[in-house]
């Protein structure tokens, strides 16, 4: 079973442009705490999503973000 965490989602023209997991509910923080905002033109998606196993380069990245797309799409 896939374990799903709660996400923001930013897109922009139809993109995913940036996508910020929720922290564990009761973990210490650890440093300074920042949250993805939408901009100007920019839409803020609140979604679940299973956290990848990893995203070492630029390619997993992309390619993440087009899975997150994808699902944005399917999701409505």
């Amino acid at each position: 079973m896939k374990r799903l965490q709660a996400a923001t989602v930013i897109t922009e023209d139809g993109r995913v442009v940036g996508v910020q997991f929720a922290a564990a509910p009761g973990a210490p923080a650890p440093g300074p705490l920042a949250r993805l905002r939408a901009g100007p033109g920019q839409v803020a998606h609140a979604i679940e999503l299973e956290m990848p196993a990893k995203l070492a380069t630029p390619e997993d990245v992309g390619r993440f973000h087009v899975g997150v797309g994808r699902k944005l799409r399917w999701k409505g």
